[in-house]
């Protein structure tokens, strides 16, 4: 009797021990840094600092060395846009900002994505891309942009209310010649005369001599951004 009174207690003492243990919340370790991590970051500096110098060639190398660790790495992606840009090489720029644009929409990227589309004359996908990026953040620059791509689809109206809007934002001589010779171009003539007068007494205002209206050209590349 004694015997099966000391095996019930020690089973009891058992079980007790194991309920215990099993309701404690197990805490698990903190998770060591990832060695991928550490080492894109690395390769990442790398890149930054030769595409800071313009080593072109191997800022590219090294950003490819990048993606084959993180396939998402948007950086890599809007650093390799600008360069092929920078090397003519539009569509491998389209592919990039493309990618970039999907990973991480934002005004920037598609201000680039714009640009590649207009130097490789997709006019119709470009002015797309300056309106996504105007929706991000209207710039006077993105609605130049757009009104470039606009001026090439034959489209006067939508070229003019592109410069309109850029001229709001930035009522700067440049931009009112731009303006004035959309609407001479679109015969909006009183437009045209009250924007000269604009331009005239903006400058005499700054004691300068007014530009001559810009000569059209078939096509004009809008300046670059130089950002990921």
């Amino acid at each position: 009797m004694i015997e099966l009174i000391i095996v019930i207690a020690a089973a009891a003492i058992a079980f007790w021990q194991i309920s215990r243990t099993t309701s404690a919340p197990v805490l698990a370790a903190p998770l060591a840094p990832s060695a991928k991590s550490a080492q894109v970051t690395q390769l990442s500096v790398h890149a930054n600092s030769l595409y800071a110098e313009k080593k072109w060639l191997a800022a590219e190398k090294a950003y490819l060395n990048v993606l084959k660790l993180d396939h998402k790495n948007i950086g890599a992606y809007g650093h390799l846009g600008i360069i092929y840009s920078k090397q003519k090489n539009t569509q491998d720029a389209i592919e990039c900002f493309e990618i970039a644009a999907r990973l991480h929409p934002a005004g920037t990227t598609f201000h680039n994505l714009g640009l590649a589309y207009h130097e490789n004359k997709n006019f119709v996908k470009a002015a797309a891309a300056f309106d996504k990026a105007i929706m991000f953040e209207p710039t006077a620059s993105r609605y130049i942009g757009l009104s470039k791509a606009r001026k090439q689809l034959a489209d006067p109206n939508g070229t003019i209310r592109a410069l309109e809007h850029a001229a709001r934002l930035e009522p700067t001589e440049r931009i009112l010649l731009l303006l004035e010779q959309a609407y001479v171009d679109g015969k909006r003539r009183d437009e045209a005369r009250v924007d000269t007068d604009r331009i005239k007494a903006m400058s005499l205002q700054a004691g300068g001599v007014v530009a001559a209206p810009p000569v059209p050209r078939a096509h004009v590349p809008a300046g670059r951004v130089h950002s990921a």
